[in-house]
Parts: structure tokens; sequence; C-alpha cells
């Protein structure tokens, strides 16, 4: 079992400070994630960085036998709110508090572009069973057009270093491990339907909108009200269908 420092990426650990905001504006997932990385009943499965759980009680309502690990205290304490016969664990994926060789299957939703990599990728191979997998799953939004596109650009200008999947480093990292084999994807359309308070507390749960000063953060959501009351698509309307492309990225372990 592998101990040390619990460290969090700064940007997540200021952003993430509200486990109900977290769970009114992120998106599911779609049923065909689970299907994707085979997961079964009795399938035992260590979800990282599960967060309020979203992903977690997707892979529990498929019958795995899922622990979450979350680092944050305000995920934690939504998570066991709203999920309380699912086991969840304070921990990080660069220390992990599990023997070695305990899972089939590790999942990272929305997660792995936040790990130290190097640290962590060594961790998901100890302790996945000769054969397990590792599924990373994202509601990429870095492929759609029109009025969603336009929208999400408001927020992008602030983005600056914070950490995502469209940099590319953890493909680079995971594909130049030792550890794993080569990746296989799944994607999928998926929609997330909300009004126009859904729709910004989606934007602010990105943790680098949150970390905003107060009145800085106020003007970006107010600038994107504006957008969706005076866009031609989205003007008049009561419910939004905000579009993703959901990724499932697989990868087995290696002996």
């Amino acid at each position: 079992m592998t101990a040390g420092p619990q460290h969090v990426h700064r940007t997540a650990s200021a952003g993430f400070v509200d486990g109900e905001l977290y769970e009114r504006g992120r998106p599911n997932y779609p049923g065909g994630t689970v299907d994707a990385l085979r997961i079964t009943k009795g399938t035992t499965v260590v979800d990282l960085g599960c967060g309020t759980g979203k992903f977690t009680g997707l892979l529990s309502s498929a019958g795995a036998a899922v622990t979450g690990v979350e680092p944050l205290a305000a995920m934690l304490t939504t998570f066991r709110t709203r999920w309380p016969n699912i086991p969840v664990v304070a921990g990080i994926a660069e220390a992990m508090p599990f023997e070695d060789r305990r899972f089939d299957v590790v999942t990272c939703a929305s997660a792995f572009h936040w790990f130290n990599h190097e640290l962590a990728l060594p961790e998901l191979h100890r302790v996945l069973r000769p054969g397990g997998r590792l599924g990373i799953v994202w509601n990429r939004r870095d492929r759609i057009e029109g009025w969603a596109a336009e929208f999400w650009a408001i927020t992008e200008a602030y983005r600056r270093d914070t950490p995502g999947y469209r940099s590319g480093a953890w493909r680079a990292a995971l594909e130049g491990s030792s550890l794993f084999g080569p990746i296989e994807e799944h994607s999928f359309d998926h929609v997330q339907k909300l009004d126009i308070d859904g729709l910004l507390a989606r934007m602010r749960s990105a943790s680098f909108i949150e970390i905003l000063p107060a009145d800085e953060r106020d003007a970006v959501l107010e600038r994107a009200r504006r957008f969706v009351e005076s866009h031609p698509d989205t003007k008049d309307r009561e419910i939004l269908e905000l579009p993703y492309h959901t990724v499932v990225y697989i990868a087995a372990r290696l002996d």
C-alpha cells in the first residue's frame, strides 16, 4: 500500500468548493460508456476523482462493485449524501489507500487531466489486477459548433494554464508509459438539458471560473446570460440542449 502527501492541484482545490453547484451544473454520462468499459455485475472498480459521484453511480447501477476516491471535502460531502450505499474514501491518484492488484478496472471520469501522471500511472498499474483496464472518460466540448461553441468561448479566455484534456499531455504520458498498452477509443453523442440558471451553473462549475475574483466572475456569468438571452438559437427557449462528444479511452495493464 502506498502512502504519500495528499497534494491536489491548486486550481482544483480552490475551484471545487461547492459540491451542490458541481452536482447541479455538470452533465451525467451516457450509458454506453459503461458498456465500452466492459463492466458487468461484480466487476471491481475504483473510480478516481469521483467528485459528487456522477459516474460512480452509473457504475454502481450496472452492478459493479465500485469504490470512489476523492480528495476534496466538498465533493465527498455531496457524494456521501447522494450515494450513501457506495463506499468512498479520501485519497489521490498518486497515493491510493488500497492493496496491490485489487481492482479489475480503474476509471477516471473528467479527472485524469488533474493527475501528476508520472506518479499516478504506476499507482494505477499497482492497484489493477493482471489484465485489468484503465478507463478515462470525458464529456468533451472542443468539437462542437454553433451557439454552444460561442458560449464556451466566453469561458476559454479564462482557462490560462488550468490542466485539461485539450492539451494532450495526458495522452502523451499514457502512450509514453511502458505500464499500459495501446489506447482504445469509443465515442458517443451526448446532450445535457438545462434551463438558463442550470447553464450558468455549468459554466461556474469550471474551476478556473469559480476561482476568479467575485466581481469578475459575476461579470463573466452576466455576459453569458446576456449571450443566451439574445442569441437567435437560444433566446426564448426555456430548456437548452448543450451538446457534448463523450469519449472513452481504454488502456490495458501490461504485466
